[in-house]
């Protein structure tokens, strides 16, 4: 007489879907993450390329812009900070990458911090004829 072996297939899917459940949940996850990662640095771009061109004068109506704008998308920043010199202006946010998650089953992600920082450098023009100025200072030089 033969055995059957219509289950034989059943004990393995049993020990590798929920493998295959929790790769997937982790992936949707930090896919997430990255997503929000990149909305908040969009932003931030924006902003400073604002306060390049003239439109935004000051870091406080930079942090302002920011914070209105992830507003929008439901994103509260926990730290906001720009500073800006003569030649360029640096934009920090920091987010809780729980804000992003969809699941936030795994500690390692919910307990991060995304800390996006962005630089930019401010143009010289006159805003009455919107040409360029020449300016005596140098740009700052970085990793020396």
């Amino acid at each position: 007489m033969r055995c059957r072996e219509d289950g034989s297939a059943t004990v393995e899917a049993v020990l590798i879907i929920p493998v295959f459940l929790i790769m997937l949940g982790l992936l949707i996850d930090a896919t997430y993450v990255f997503k929000g990662q990149t909305k908040v640095l969009r932003v931030v771009q924006d902003a400073n390329r604002n306060m390049s061109i003239g439109r935004l004068r000051t870091e406080a109506e930079v942090e302002a812009y920011i914070n209105a704008r992830l507003a929008l998308m439901n994103i509260t920043p926990s730290i906001t900070d720009a500073q800006s010199d003569t030649n360029v202006v640096i934009t920090t946010v920091t987010v809780p990458a729980a804000q992003f998650q969809m699941l936030g089953y795994f500690t390692g992600l919910v307990n991060l911090q995304l800390e996006m920082r962005e630089a930019h450098l401010l143009e010289s023009y006159d805003p009455a004829t919107l040409s360029p100025t020449t300016t005596t200072t140098a740009p700052p030089v970085y990793g020396s």
